[in-house]
This record gives structure tokens, C-alpha cells and sequence, in this order.
């Protein structure tokens, strides 16, 4: 669950300008929770493909997968409806919070953090 000081501090993050990773993953499902690590690294590849010859971001990006597929590949969160990682392995930035409620699995690189699926009221409850 992530808490209203959870949500501030990933607000406020500063990336100092450093690409972030924000991935959620939908896990309601047995089904699901056996696809879940496959089709996240998929779609983390596709942003990676993304990045062109920018090497920066492809460092980035690389390093942040590598983290995430780590954590998913020996922990996961697998017994709850969704997963939210946000990560930032330049500034050494790293959370995992499951989810009550099922997010579509979907992978952002920018900036800042995307919130934006936690905006429904039963996600963050």
C-alpha cells in the first residue's frame, strides 16, 4: 500500500535530471502473476529500443531493468492484485509497493515518477 507520505516523496523526487523508471504490474490472476516478470522485461526493452544511441538513457534504463528484474525474479509482491516500482539507480532510488487493486502493466522513463495510475481512489486506499 502506499501511503500519502509514500506519494510525497515520490512527488518530489529529484531526479536531478537522470532518467526514472516507473513500472506497475497487473497480478490479479494466477495467470497473470506467471507472465507478470516476461511481460514487464518486454516492455522495459521497448523504452530501452526507445533510447536509440542516447547512451545515458540506455545506461539508465539497462541498470533500472536489471534492478527490477532482480527483485521481481526473487521477491515480487506476487500475492497482491498489483505492483508499483519506482526506480532511479543514478541517484541510487529505489520502491516496490503492492497493490490492492490491479493497475494495467505498463513501464514509463522520463524525468519524474508516473503517478498518474495511482490516481484511482481503490489503488492507493
Amino acid at each position: 500500500m502506499i501511503t500519502v507520505s509514500d506519494l510525497e516523496v515520490l512527488r518530489s523526487f529529484d531526479s536531478r535530471g537522470r532518467y526514472t523508471l516507473s513500472a506497475y504490474l497487473h497480478l490479479d490472476g494466477a495467470h497473470r502473476r506467471e507472465s507478470a516478470y516476461e511481460e514487464l522485461m518486454r516492455l522495459i526493452r521497448s523504452r530501452l529500443e526507445e533510447c536509440g544511441s542516447d547512451p545515458e538513457c540506455r545506461d539508465a534504463i539497462a541498470e533500472d531493468m536489471e534492478i527490477v528484474g532482480l527483485y521481481l525474479r526473487s521477491n515480487g509482491h506476487r500475492h497482491h492484485a498489483g505492483l508499483a516500482i519506482f526506480s532511479c539507480a543514478a541517484e541510487l532510488f529505489w520502491r516496490a509497493y503492492p497493490l490492492q487493486a490491479a493497475v494495467p502493466t505498463q513501464v514509463s522513463v522520463g524525468p519524474a515518477f508516473n503517478l498518474e495510475p495511482l490516481r484511482a481512489p481503490e489503488v492507493t486506499a
